[in-house]
């Protein structure tokens, strides 16, 4: 009988290969099967260094495997790994590399790495449909860290996941200026406390570009992503964008988002925060006790770089009755000409509504505020920043002011606003609960 290459086997199991040098093992295992099985009850420990699945490989998890936070699996193309029957990892990394890799299921934690799931490297290239499915982070530093730079990923959906007891962020996407058509959505995030001395960490989900630019080239933006369905509670700061374009956030629901998490990272309270942004959309926002959203101007080293423009916000709940202290209401800068800003369907208690500067068109319907009155007014709009350096952001040709059933009050029903002055060229007042300065010159 002629003697024939051995094929590969459909499933190996890792409980066959010898358990004294686990890299060993799950290289041989790898070259031997198309999936590589880790049994219930069965710990693959000392996973110490990178062990790369070969593209188009599968390794299911349904015990453990551990490691000392320098071990990794490298996913290249068409590779999954899949966590069942509670399946878990350890102070291992699983390092993206390829385009359609699936990661499901899993259960990882341990401080040891930067991230249990990393999306980057520095080769220039295109990975493509990236699905990150039902998996739980928890006790771990960053759950999924993006590093952008150096290439581009188009099509991500990373849905249906929970993530808890982090020092990081539960999603960070950083510097991703090229990536394209990003999906994160349906995800219960809890109890983010940055305590490592660490800055910027401490974030639920954050999205950035590169350089601010008032211009607002596409080049240098985080764009084309939705953040959908987010369930979020005790952390500083749930959702973070800076440096974006095109994109939505909705359907967020928030508690206890306050500055009892992360103090020492150096970052702002609120629910949503966005820094020079271009062209979004906030909706369906439902937060208690909590900071609410801070839209606010790329600033580096104390310059200011760019102002948020083309933006709606819709449908912003925040009951802050029970909180003891000041938190942040919705506290927006906006300007640039041509600009607009559209602010529908908010109610807020015990939170005041803030506007600065002067976009080119700003529209304000159905809007309920009520601030008590030792803290300040319920509705702050103060567009005048000819003496500031930020007046450089403020349009000034064609400008709008549409004001449509907006009332702001204080604990005793009365009026509660504080306005420094109009001189918008068309104003458009209805239904109010307060009287407009006269126009200025």
């Amino acid at each position: 009988m002629p003697v024939q290459a051995r094929e590969p086997r459909q499933t190996v199991n890792i409980k066959d290969y010898p358990a004294d040098d686990g890299i060993a093992s799950f290289k041989q295992a790898f070259g031997d099967g198309q999936t590589v099985v880790v049994p219930p009850g069965w710990v693959c420990e000392n996973i110490n260094a990178a062990i790369t699945i070969p593209a188009g490989k599968t390794l299911r998890v349904q015990g453990a495997v551990r490691g000392n936070g320098r071990g990794r699996f490298i996913l290249q193309d068409g590779c999954q790994v899949v966590g069942e029957q509670g399946g878990s990892l350890h102070n291992v990394t699983l390092d993206v590399r390829g385009s359609d890799c699936v990661i499901k299921g899993v259960t990882m934690s341990g401080f040891g790495p930067v991230a249990q799931i990393f999306i980057g490297g520095k080769e220039p290239q295109v990975m493509r449909n990236l699905i990150i499915d039902d998996i739980t982070v928890t006790h771990a530093n960053y759950a999924i860290l993006r590093q952008g730079f150096h290439n581009q990923m188009d099509g991500a959906r990373i849905t249906h996941s929970r993530f808890s007891d982090l020092q990081g962020d539960a999603i960070e996407w950083n510097v991703a200026i090229h990536d394209r058509d990003i999906l994160i959505s349906d995800h219960v995030i809890e109890r983010i406390d940055c305590t490592n001395g660490k800055i910027n960490w401490g974030i639920g989900i954050g999205l950035a570009g590169s350089t601010y630019d008032n211009s607002y080239p596409e080049d240098q933006a985080v764009k084309n992503f939705v953040v959908a369905n987010i369930t979020g509670s005790d952390c500083r700061q749930l959702v973070h964008v800076e440096n974006g374009k095109h994109f939505v956030i909705r359907n967020v629901k928030a508690k206890n988002i306050t500055p009892d998490f992360s103090k020492k990272a150096g970052i702002d309270n609120a629910t949503i925060a966005i820094y020079g942004c271009d062209n979004f959309v906030i909706d369906n926002i439902d937060m208690t006790n909590s900071a609410g959203m801070l839209i606010g101007y790329g600033v580096v080293k104390g310059k200011y770089l760019s102002i948020p423009q083309n933006f709606k916000l819709n449908a912003i709940r925040l009951d802050n009755r029970q909180v003891a202290y000041k938190l942040r209401g919705i506290q927006i800068s906006s300007g640039n000409t041509p600009s607009f800003v559209a602010i529908t369907n908010v109610r807020m208690t015990r939170a005041t509504l803030e506007l600065h500067n002067q976009p080119q068109h700003l529209f304000l319907r159905n809007i309920n505020v009520m601030q008590t009155s030792a803290i300040g007014p319920a509705l702050k709009m103060h567009f005048d920043l000819r003496k500031d350096v930020r007046g450089q952001f403020m349009a000034r040709q064609d400008t709008l002011l549409s004001l449509a059933n907006v009332h702001a009050i204080n604990e005793n029903g009365q009026s509660s606003v504080d306005i420094d002055r109009i001189n918008h060229q068309t104003v458009n007042v209805e239904a109010v609960n307060f009287s407009l300065p006269k126009r200025g010159g």
